[in-house]
C-alpha cells in the first residue's frame, strides 16, 4: 500500500511516463540561396540556367507538420503554419512534446489536395492573401516567390507562384532526418530552404522561358519535382534565447492580387 502511495504521489507530481520529460521543440524555418543567407530585393543571386536574380516576395504554407519517434510513432506539432521570408515573427513553429528520441521530421509544402479548399484556412490576412483564383479552382497557394532578374540591359520580373492549378495536386511531402532526443526544457529544428533549388535538379527551369505559370501544369509539376531537394536540416540543439535571427530581414509588404497568369514575363 505504501508503495502504491509513493507511485500516486509521483505521478501528481508530474513524474509519471512521458510527462517528465515532456519539452518545447521549436521548428525555426530559413532560407539561403546556394548556401548565403537570403537578402531582400537584391539581384546578387545565379540560378542553374545563369539567371541572375534577386527576390523581392517568398511567402507560403506548409502543414501537416510532425515529428517521428525512433520507434515510428508520429506526434503532431501543428495542422499548418505560414511564413514570410522577411517577417521574423513567422519563422517558428513551437509545440509540446513528449519525451523521446526523435528520428524525423514530415511536413507537406503546400496544402494536400483534399485539404486545399477556399475557407479551410482562418480567416486571416496572410491566409485570405494567399488564395488562389476560384476560376483557377480555388483554394490557397503553396508559395509565392516572387523578383526581378537581369535580361538583355534590363531587368524582367519572375514570379513563381505555386498552388492547386486546375484543381490538381501539386503539394509534396517532405521527410528530414534528424537525431533529437527530447528529456524536458526546449529544443530547436532549424530547416533551411534552399531557393536555387527551385530552379535546379532534376530541371533546369529558366526564367526566360516562363510566361505566367498559375495555370501550367508542366511548370506547377516541374516545381513540385525541383521540391523534393529544396529542404534539408541545418543545426539542431537546445533552444538559444539570446540567438539573432542572422539572414532575417524585417520588411513591410503590401498585400498584392493575383496576375501571373496575366503577365508576360518570367515565372
Amino acid at each position: 500500500m505504501r508503495k502504491l502511495s509513493v507511485l500516486l504521489f509521483s505521478c501528481l507530481l508530474g513524474a509519471c511516463g512521458d510527462d517528465a520529460d515532456r519539452g518545447e521543440v521549436i521548428t525555426r524555418f530559413n532560407h539561403t540561396v546556394g548556401g548565403a543567407n537570403l537578402a531582400h530585393d537584391e539581384i546578387i543571386y545565379t540560378n542553374a540556367a545563369g539567371n541572375e536574380y534577386g527576390v523581392t516576395r517568398l511567402e507560403y504554407i506548409v502543414s501537416d507538420i510532425a515529428l517521428e519517434t525512433a520507434a515510428g510513432k508520429h506526434v503532431a506539432l501543428a495542422d499548418f503554419h505560414y511564413r514570410n521570408a522577411f517577417a521574423g515573427a513567422t519563422r517558428n513553429v513551437a509545440a509540446k512534446v513528449p519525451g523521446d528520441r526523435y528520428a524525423a521530421l514530415h511536413f507537406t509544402f503546400g496544402i494536400d489536395g483534399a485539404k486545399n479548399e477556399t475557407g479551410a484556412l482562418p480567416s486571416i490576412d496572410h491566409y485570405n492573401n494567399m488564395a488562389w483564383p476560384t476560376p483557377m479552382g480555388g483554394g490557397y497557394h503553396y508559395m509565392r516567390m516572387e523578383g526581378l532578374f537581369r535580361s538583355g540591359d534590363g531587368v524582367e520580373a519572375f514570379l513563381t507562384h505555386t498552388g492547386p492549378s486546375g484543381g490538381g495536386d501539386y503539394s509534396f511531402d517532405v521527410s528530414l532526418p534528424i537525431d533529437l532526443v527530447v528529456a524536458g526544457g526546449e529544443w530547436e529544428i532549424n530547416v533551411v530552404m534552399d531557393l536555387n533549388q527551385w530552379y535546379d535538379t532534376p530541371a533546369i527551369y529558366d526564367f526566360g522561358d516562363r510566361g505566367g505559370i498559375m495555370g501550367n501544369a508542366d511548370a506547377q509539376s516541374t516545381l513540385r519535382d525541383n521540391g523534393n531537394s529544396v529542404f534539408a536540416v541545418g543545426s539542431i540543439g537546445r533552444h538559444d534565447h539570446d540567438a539573432h535571427d542572422h539572414g532575417e530581414e524585417e520588411v513591410h509588404q503590401q498585400a498584392g492580387s493575383d496576375h501571373d497568369h496575366d503577365q508576360p514575363a518570367g515565372g
